[in-house]
């Protein structure tokens, strides 16, 4: 067994022994104190492998909230914070008060229905007292007229600033942000005292009812054709892994992922205990079968370097940086393409050896 201090001396031994080229890494060869040898015939290997059908297809995947039942709340006039009344993970009643702005817009919208109400009142004795002329031969049916437009327009500008003073809330200069939901709060974007613009793209605060949550889960390229809308999954959480939870997949995003090569699946899940919580980790297992006859190696011989995967092969002639296309991971196995069967691979110590056949 290769303890830490060997390896890392085989490793350095490695570097300063092997001349590699950028674009094709050479295989390692002894030099002349015979450590690399040592590090060779000492290195673990497990074969390439074909493995059979599973029974089950393995997918990773994390909770979120589900959109449908949660809300974006954004505050609809600038202002100033005076309080913040909630906490991250707070739960909230629907129409409670989250925070508290002050906000020279809401001043000024309260002052502009106050104008416009006492402008009705003036037009109002306006056009009452010019009827009246009008009625005694005083005033001619234009002065009446004028004083009906004058009225209405009055009117006009009362009921825009009435529905301006619903939309944005808010009285005198406070201007009051609301739950528009029951649930929890799951984003919130801002501390006392801080500055909020209107044109903001950002919510003040998420709220999100739990009761119902979404799992997503990513499907490897080599499964999709083994899912299908309906599929019954079971679900397990990092923070209770004994506990199996059954559902649905409900939607299938028919787009593939470029960079990860996987497809998202969504599984809606009841949540009346709070089981889940946003962002959790979990794993999903199809009721399906994979892909048979497919490569297979122990997932710790990987290294993953620059979004590419490698492996170090074991031969006679000695160690080899080889690259390869990982399919998709269950448990400890990983699927894999560009080895062949009885390939030895290197899995331990795996990462000091590629770094220094990299160097």
């Amino acid at each position: 067994m290769i303890t830490y201090k060997s390896t890392i001396t085989a490793a350095f031994v490695i570097a300063s022994a092997v001349v590699i080229s950028c674009n094709h890494p050479k295989a390692a060869t002894p030099d002349d104190n015979g450590s690399l040898d040592s590090i060779i015939r000492n290195a673990t290997t497990a074969p390439v492998t074909i493995e059979n059908e599973t029974d089950f297809i393995k997918l990773n995947g994390k909770i979120q909230a589900n959109e449908d039942h949660q809300a974006k709340v954004y505050a609809l006039a600038s202002g100033k914070i005076k309080s913040v009344n909630v906490a991250l993970g707070d739960k909230v009643q629907k129409g409670q008060t989250l925070a508290v702005l002050q906000s020279m817009e809401v001043a000024g919208n309260s002052n502009d229905l106050t104008l416009a109400e006492s402008n009705v009142a003036l037009t109002k004795k306006n056009l009452e007292s010019t009827k009246d002329l009008y009625e005694g031969s005083l005033a001619t049916e234009r002065d009446y007229m004028s004083a009906k437009v004058d009225y209405n327009k009055a009117l006009s500008e009362l009921n825009r600033a009435k529905e301006v003073q619903a939309i944005t809330g808010g009285k005198n200069a406070t201007y009051e942000l609301k739950a528009p939901l029951t649930g929890y709060v799951i984003e919130r974007n801002i501390t006392n005292n801080s500055e909020v613009r209107q044109d903001n793209s950002n919510p003040l605060f998420t709220v999100a009812d739990l009761n119902s949550v979404w799992v997503i889960a990513n499907v490897y390229e080599s499964d999709i054709s083994h899912i299908h809308l309906g599929d019954t999954v079971t679900v397990t959480t990092l923070a209770n892994p004994a506990t199996a939870y059954t559902g649905k997949i409900d939607k299938i995003y028919n787009v593939l992922d470029p960079a990860t090569r996987t497809m998202k699946v969504r599984i809606s899940m009841p949540n009346p205990n709070a089981d889940f919580m946003p962002e959790m980790f979990v794993t999903v297992k199809v009721n399906g079968k994979a892909t048979a006859g497919m490569l297979s190696i122990p997932s710790q011989a990987i290294v993953l370097d620059d979004s590419k995967n490698f492996v170090i092969v074991k031969d006679p002639t000695g160690l080899h940086i080889k690259e390869i296309q990982l399919i998709k991971r269950v448990d400890s196995k990983a699927y894999i393409q560009g080895l062949k069967v009885g390939d030895q691979v290197v899995t331990n110590s795996q990462v000091f050896i590629y770094q220094a056949l990299s160097e």
